[in-house]
């Protein structure tokens, strides 16, 4: 994989991470807490770059908010079940952006990139799926 795109994929997963830092009242160093369950996860997305009337952008807003609403857990007593449910949210997001990708997505590097996302989280998912059910999560 060339430079440029490594740079370019883990700068796009850097920007899809700020939500994350304002998760249920955790203290980011001074940056304050905040009550995740107010927020109105099915707008996110919307605006935040100019809006777009094309199905791709109307795509990417659904699994972008369908990613954040399911990241959004109430916490329980156990973090590595909940590192599972917030990650497997997470990943099951990046798995429906690639498939919008691989829908909608012309440029032969993206589509691979795509395709390699897909193959490498489905399994993670189905892991975390089995953790979380054996622990009754």
């Amino acid at each position: 994989m060339q430079r440029s795109t490594v740079t370019a994929f883990f700068f796009a997963i850097g920007l899809a991470a700020l939500p994350v830092l304002a998760q249920d009242k955790v203290d980011h160093s001074g940056h304050g807490t905040m009550d995740h369950s107010t927020m109105d996860h099915g707008t996110m997305g919307h605006g935040a770059m100019g809006h777009s009337s094309a199905p791709w952008a109307a795509a990417y807003d659904t699994a972008n908010a369908a990613m954040h609403q399911g990241m959004a857990i109430p916490y329980s007593d156990n973090p590595d079940l909940d590192f599972a449910r917030a990650m497997l949210a997470h990943h099951e997001g990046a798995v429906a952006m690639a498939q919008i990708q691989l829908q909608f997505g012309t440029d032969p590097e993206m589509r691979a990139l795509a395709q390699a996302i897909i193959d490498a989280q489905g399994p993670e998912i189905e892991q975390m799926r089995a953790y979380i059910a054996k622990l009754g999560g």
